[in-house]
């Protein structure tokens, strides 16, 4: 009998432990943040929203707009939102286009994708920001939002 309590405890144990491993990292608390942007009155489409927190320890969070302009914020996990506390937010959307007489092949061999090769000698232009470039850093684009214990939405509007 006294032989089976020790595998018996040893298996408790470690049940104990893989449950404390899977239940995740401790995180701080995140609150949902939704918004839409819109530029001259008309959503943006593609637009990279990011709250930058105004104190050190805690951790920005991201979001890209939809074709209506509306986003949501995520900070660990998708649409999870933001911590509490106080953030300055920029918004940028970059203007990317694929090279200029590129078609995309798939399943294609090696051989044959070695045959295509061209060497690109116009190398394409950097990504351009269609938005106002104040906008680009949150210590000119003149938003901040404070999350508070709770869902909070901010819809900005870039003149």
């Amino acid at each position: 009998m006294k032989r089976l309590g020790l595998p018996v405890f040893v298996f408790l144990a470690g049940a104990v432990l893989l449950a404390g491993c899977l239940s995740g990292p401790d995180r701080p608390a995140t609150y949902a943040v939704t918004g839409t942007v819109t530029y001259l009155g008309e959503p943006v489409e593609g637009a990279t929203v990011v709250f930058v927190p105004a104190t050190k320890g805690a951790a920005s969070a991201a979001g890209v707009t939809d074709a209506e302009g509306y986003y949501e914020l995520t900070t660990y996990t998708a649409g999870d939102g933001a911590q509490a506390g106080k953030y300055l937010v920029k918004v940028t959307k970059y203007d990317i286009k694929p090279p200029a007489g590129r078609k995309e092949q798939r399943f294609v061999s090696h051989d044959a994708e070695q045959a295509n090769y061209v060497e690109d000698t116009n190398p394409a232009a950097p990504p351009k920001n269609v938005l106002p470039a104040k906008y680009e850093n949150e210590t000119t684009s003149g938003i901040s939002h404070t999350v508070e214990n709770g869902p909070t939405t901010l819809d900005i509007a870039i003149e």
